[in-house]
């Protein structure tokens, strides 16, 4: 059992190998050291990696598709992947900036009356990558998205140290000469009945 198991991971190993080689030829430089570090990994025994690492967060969004407006079911579904899109750009924002929750509490006898908690988050999120848009299980749509760890840092220094904005102004000083009152003539002429402005000075 464990020398067919040995054996057929030989024979993978093999059949990589060969490919490598055979696609060697055709491949940019670049190409052929991804493929020889994905043989390495195959060659040590680790599985190569299908997804994708990010360097920084990403955020899943989810819709139900039932719940959107529309008048057909597939208006309906694009609403919910746009839903589903939004719900992931909240959690981006949240991850980033944190989130503002307000809380009020009553109490009487001793016991609890009523008990209020409310959740907001603002920000500013650009450069976010779409990783998928996934339908989940016919009724609802799951959305991942993005965010490099650059662009994070970008995005809290400038809401930690806002710009501010100066107005440039510039104050001109000149000496201006009023120019002398203005007198309208009338011209007498058959064709012509215009007003004309001649200057007094």
């Amino acid at each position: 059992m464990q020398n067919s198991s040995t054996s057929l991971r030989r024979s993978a190993q093999v059949r990589v190998l060969i490919l490598t080689v055979c696609l060697g030829a055709c491949a940019a430089p670049a190409t052929i050291d991804r493929v020889e570090a994905d043989t390495r990994k195959v060659m040590a025994g680790e599985p190569p990696l299908m997804l994708e690492q990010v360097d920084g967060i990403t955020a899943t969004g989810y819709a139900v598709i039932d719940v959107q407006k529309g008048q057909t079911h597939a208006q309906r579904r694009l609403m919910a992947i746009r839903a589903s899109k939004l719900d992931a750009y909240r959690n981006l924002t949240e991850q980033v900036y944190g989130l503002y929750v307000e809380s009020a509490t009553q109490m009487g006898d001793l016991s609890l009356v009523n008990e209020n908690v409310r959740a907001r988050v603002q920000g500013l999120v650009y450069g976010s990558r779409l990783v998928s848009i996934t339908p989940v299980g016919g009724e609802t749509y799951e959305t991942k998205l993005a965010l490099e760890q650059e662009v994070i840092d970008e995005l809290v220094s400038a809401y930690r140290e806002p710009k501010a904005r100066q107005r440039s102004t510039e104050t001109v000083t000149r000496i201006v000469r009023e120019p002398a009152p203005r007198q309208r003539v009338e011209r007498n002429s058959s064709s012509n009945k215009r007003w004309f402005i001649k200057d007094a000075g």
